[in-house]
């Protein structure tokens, strides 16, 4: 037991001390890195006691220290998840300048959850009146019995998606083809996120700078609201506020100090959510830019590996490293698929046999009997069957598209999403490390005789399993049949019936898990175009994540198919990714060739129509060939006509990303000269010619039969 400890104890101090140093924010103080550190801790210390339980019962033995531990990991977490975490989310999320005011709002935001938590108490003491049980220890029993049925409902369902969905997704990783594609539909998503946090950003710096006008300078409040225009200054860079149109209407009553703090909150939120969701897109970058050094080092039989993401290394490294990445990894990865498929399917079987009056079909069970007399090798063995299932449940929490701020992210974690993950890494801990005693490790068994131990004999049922038994309607039966809901909650996951049935009526994003592998949806489309502009400014030597970086002032990341992607200037002032093709404002790939120079100076604006035949006949050039933009030989045309097959999808490839196939789609050119017509023609208000930005709209040939200007496909 001691050797299990001193292993073990230091590799857990360890992985929070570094999980605490990686992931906050700058804005996390040092009070709410203690308060995650100690909630992770307590969390996290199921991982050391459970093995210990569990080999000393197999012994028949029952170290005294045991209880003891078990004793203060579950209450400390047992009570910090119902006060203090709840508090200090609320303390550290809100926006106030006071301390006094601070205190007051979250004690004010966290009523609805207190409110309920005596709801349900009071619940809990009329049904032991009414099964004559009222009694103090039953009264602490029914809180712990409650406690681990909210747990165990959602360990359930959140165990069941990641025994699913882990084995699968590593599948499905090990296919280089596939995992592209699905980073393409990542990228999508995600830099639908960053774009859409960054309006909010310039929305609210703008607001800032128009609440600032109202101030004078001998105003008792004019501290507080230049602390939030020093914060909003610090990010005008990225936003630009004299370019963000407010609408005349707009509310700037920001008179008192508790406005204040609410418009404090507002941008700190801003700015945490875009720093955020751009962190996320860069790290998709880089995976697929990774991704793309695979590609092209499996063209060189034999190696060493050569990659453009970090320095060379040392001949031999080089060479193992070029037979892990493109030989091993594959293989490796699926048959690590295969294996966690067959422990879930064990998972499976003890959760469904976990009632005494069925026979014990625990395969791990099994496998801890015939080692309880080698106590570290049980330690190690349940340490390691207990980290699979923790895994799946931790996984799935970050699946639901509710819960998306919840995940951590190295450097970017604000710090309501540092104590969230605290709270819920204590709220599941006990459920599931005792659902885990139960079903799968040392299950009960309705012959009880002498040497055969079961988990009514460990130290953590004799303190908190009596109490929750005893306890009516959540109780026993409750503990014994919920888990054998898994079985069917888990083929439905399987045959992805549960997301088809609940599209049938809303897609919710609340109870709808995330599918990063929907290869053929409008943002994977999008996300191509994305990485592959990404590829050629990492070959040009930029910093990745810069087509997530909009800015206003012409500064781009190169030539070529970037000036195409983001044009320099446009009088609108619309954001670059509102130009892009079908993404309302013209420009994208239809904007003007040449160099950065040539589209700043010197250059008269196009009307509508003529940007529209300029971006369609460049979308033409794929075909074409070379002068897609300038002459031959230019970045455009060599990344849009090249042949490696590391560099980007194909076209067939692109093709499979469209909806339809990509069939019956394809721009044409020579028979839209009448609509072109039309469109300069056309008056604007006031009767003058229209210069504004180019259609948000594809022409195809579809187009030009019926005359119908449609939307392009992911406006749709």
């Amino acid at each position: 037991m001691w050797f299990f400890y001193a292993a073990s104890v230091p590799l857990l101090v360890a992985a929070i001390v570094y999980g605490l140093s990686y992931m906050p924010s700058r804005r996390s103080s040092w009070t709410v890195k203690l308060d995650v550190g100690l909630a992770w801790f307590s969390a996290l210390s199921v991982l050391i006691l459970v093995p210990t339980d569990v080999a000393s019962t197999l012994q028949g033995t029952s170290p005294p220290l045991l209880v003891t531990w078990w004793r203060v990991a579950y209450w400390y977490g047992f009570a910090v998840q119902f006060t203090l975490l709840p508090f200090h989310q609320e303390y550290a999320d809100s926006g106030h300048f006071t301390i006094r005011d601070r205190i007051t709002t979250a004690i004010r935001n966290n009523l609805i959850f207190y409110a309920v938590l005596v709801a349900l108490a009071v619940a809990g003491i009329l049904l032991l009146l009414m099964t004559k049980n009222l009694a103090p220890s039953n009264v602490l029993g029914f809180c712990v019995a409650a406690s681990n049925a909210f747990g165990l409902i959602a360990g359930i369902f959140l165990m069941g998606y990641g025994l699913v969905a882990v084995p699968r997704e590593l599948w499905r990783t090990a296919d280089t083809k596939n995992y592209r594609k699905m980073l393409f539909h990542r990228a999508g998503v995600q830099a639908e996120k960053a774009m859409s946090a960054h309006a909010e950003m310039s929305h609210v710096v703008a607001l800032v700078h128009k609440v600032k006008g109202t101030f004078r300078r001998n105003d008792p409040f004019v501290k507080y609201m230049d602390k939030i225009v020093s914060t909003a200054d610090s990010h005008a860079a990225e936003t630009q506020p004299a370019a963000v149109d407010l609408d005349d209407d707009v509310d700037v009553d920001f008179f008192d100090r508790q406005d204040l703090g609410v418009l404090n909150r507002r941008l700190r939120k801003g700015i945490e959510n875009y720093e955020r969701e751009k962190a996320l897109y860069n790290g998709i970058v880089m995976e697929y830019l990774e991704l793309e050094d695979i590609v092209r080092n499996q063209s060189d039989p034999g190696g060493p590996y050569s990659s453009t993401l970090h320095r060379a290394l040392p001949t031999f490294l080089a060479y193992m490293e070029w037979w892990w990445k493109c030989v091993l990894r594959g293989p490796v990865l699926r048959l690590v698929s295969v294996l966690l498929a067959a422990f879930s399917l064990c998972i499976v079987l003890a959760e469904a046999t976990i009632s005494g009056s069925l026979p014990n079909l625990s395969v791990f069970s099994k496998i801890l009997h015939n080692t309880a007399n080698h106590q570290f090798t049980t330690e190690l063995l349940t340490f390691l069957f207990l980290c699979y299932p923790c895994l799946c449940a931790y996984y799935a929490i970050f699946k639901l598209g509710r819960f998306n701020f919840y995940l951590l992210v190295p450097g970017h974690t604000a710090p309501y999403s540092l104590l969230a993950n605290g709270l819920l890494m204590c709220r599941f801990a006990a459920p599931l490390a005792f659902n885990f005693m139960a079903a799968v490790a040392i299950p009960p068994s309705s012959r009880h005789s002498e040497g055969d131990y079961d988990v009514q004999d460990t130290a953590f049922y004799a303190e908190f399993g009596e109490l929750m038994m005893r306890q009516p309607v959540i109780g026993l039966d409750f503990q014994s049949y919920l888990p054998t809901a898994i079985v069917p909650y888990m083929l439905l996951l399987v045959f992805n019936v549960f997301n088809r049935f609940a599209g049938l009526f809303s897609r919710s994003p609340m109870v709808e898990f995330q599918d990063d592998w929907e290869t053929v949806s409008p943002s994977a489309g999008f996300g191509t175009r994305l990485l592959r502009q990404e590829l050629d400014n990492h070959s040009k030597g930029l910093p990745p994540g810069l087509t997530a970086m909009p800015t206003s002032r012409g500064e781009r990341a190169g030539p070529g198919l970037d000036a195409e992607l983001m044009p320099p200037e446009q009088p609108s002032g619309s954001r670059w990714w509102n130009r892009l093709p079908g993404r309302g404002g013209g420009g994208g790939l239809g904007s003007r060739g040449g160099s950065q120079g040539d589209l700043q100076h010197g250059e008269a604006p196009l009307s509508a129509a003529q940007q529209a035949r300029d971006r369609l006949s460049r979308v033409t050039g794929r075909i074409s060939g070379p002068g897609v933009n300038g002459p031959e030989g230019s970045t455009s045309a060599a990344l849009l006509n090249r042949d490696d097959a590391s560099i980007g999808p194909s076209e067939d490839e692109e093709a499979s990303l469209l909806p339809d196939g990509g069939q019956g789609r394809r721009t044409t050119n020579g028979s839209l000269d009448s609509i072109f017509e039309r469109m300069e023609s056309q008056p604007s208000e006031g009767g003058r010619t229209s210069s504004r930005q180019g259609p948000s709209f594809r022409v195809t040939s579809d187009d030009a039969e019926s005359g119908v200007n449609r939307k392009s496909w992911w406006r749709r």
